[in-house]
């Protein structure tokens, strides 16, 4: 089995120090994406997550001298989130100009909204996205028609859970897990004691029969919301490309998730008034005993 970390590492080498500093990988993780990019020479790429763009740079570098590839690229803000005062991908344009002809970026929107006017013959997927879930399974799911048989899917961040800071981070590992592939690869990990940080599936006829596994990982509780006009972008993919019961799990799922929030926020409100009421009653307690007794005294009659 090829170990992509370490191919045509020599791709990478030249813009290695320029790209780094700006990208949210480790060394592994960067020379594994340039590995299997050298490898399976794809045509046409979609990167959903874009940052600053130091993945973007990564990416346009890898296919520079492959003819007719392309990268597009698709990012959720207009700005990038690390350097505000900057466009999403601003490393591309700043530090490698002369790649951007091959680059196609799209700002200020899920990949539900851009997705049709992409296309479909996607060769490789690479999806770093919020790692909140349910945002990773729905963007693959919007993609997912979209994609080559026997193309690839690189997904970053399927353990960002194991450092303690980003616990919740689970949307990545959600996926990867759920997803129904013929062969799922890892590098070697970073980090001793730890899974690998980054992984890869082979998308075939396999991973959309059995895509009622990703609408089932719907139902797990979400950490992050999901705003009305995005839920309108992903419903018109989710209802062309789908089947009626397979959409239908789409949208009870949401009601589902809907009606939790709901309830957990009353129960939210609830703890904070039970808790409110209670430092009250040690207040009145230590200010002014005798009314606090007479009171309880009274109130428990009535």
């Amino acid at each position: 089995m090829i170990r992509y970390e370490e191919f045509e590492r020599e791709r990478l080498d030249p813009i290695y120090d320029t790209v780094a500093p700006y990208s949210e990988m480790s060394k592994n993780e960067r020379y594994f994406l340039n590995g299997i990019i050298r490898s399976l020479k794809p045509r046409k790429i979609l990167e959903v997550g874009v940052s600053s763009g130091g993945g973007s740079a990564l990416i346009l570098n890898a296919i520079r001298d492959i003819e007719g590839a392309r990268l597009y690229s698709v990012d959720y803000t207009e700005t990038a989130y690390r350097y505000p005062d900057k466009p999403s991908g601003f490393l591309v344009e700043e530090k490698f100009p002369e790649l951007a002809d091959k680059w196609h970026v799209y700002r200020g929107g899920d990949v539900s909204r851009f997705v049709e006017e992409i296309g479909g013959d996607i060769d490789l997927l690479m999806l770093d996205t919020v790692h909140s879930h349910p945002w990773e399974t729905l963007n693959f799911l919007c993609i997912l028609p979209f994609m080559k048989a026997d193309s690839w899917c690189v997904l970053h961040d399927i353990s960002l859970f194991a450092d303690t800071k980003f616990q919740n981070a689970l949307a990545c590992r959600y996926l990867f897990t759920a997803v129904v592939s013929d062969e799922k690869i890892s590098p070697v990990s970073d980090y001793p004691g730890r899974p690998a940080n980054i992984g890869a599936f082979r998308v075939s006829n396999v991973t959309m029969k059995y895509a009622g596994n990703l609408f089932g990982n719907l139902f797990i509780p979400w950490g992050t919301g999901v705003l009305d006009k995005d839920f309108g972008d992903m419903k018109k993919v989710i209802t062309k490309y789908y089947a009626p019961e397979q959409y239908d799990a789409f949208c009870e799922a949401f009601a589902f998730q809907k009606d939790l929030m709901k309830r957990r926020k009353e129960d939210r409100f609830s703890v904070w008034l039970n808790h409110k009421v209670w430092s009250f009653k040690r207040l009145a307690k230590r200010a002014c005993p005798s009314l606090y007794y007479w009171l309880k005294r009274h109130l428990k009659k009535d």
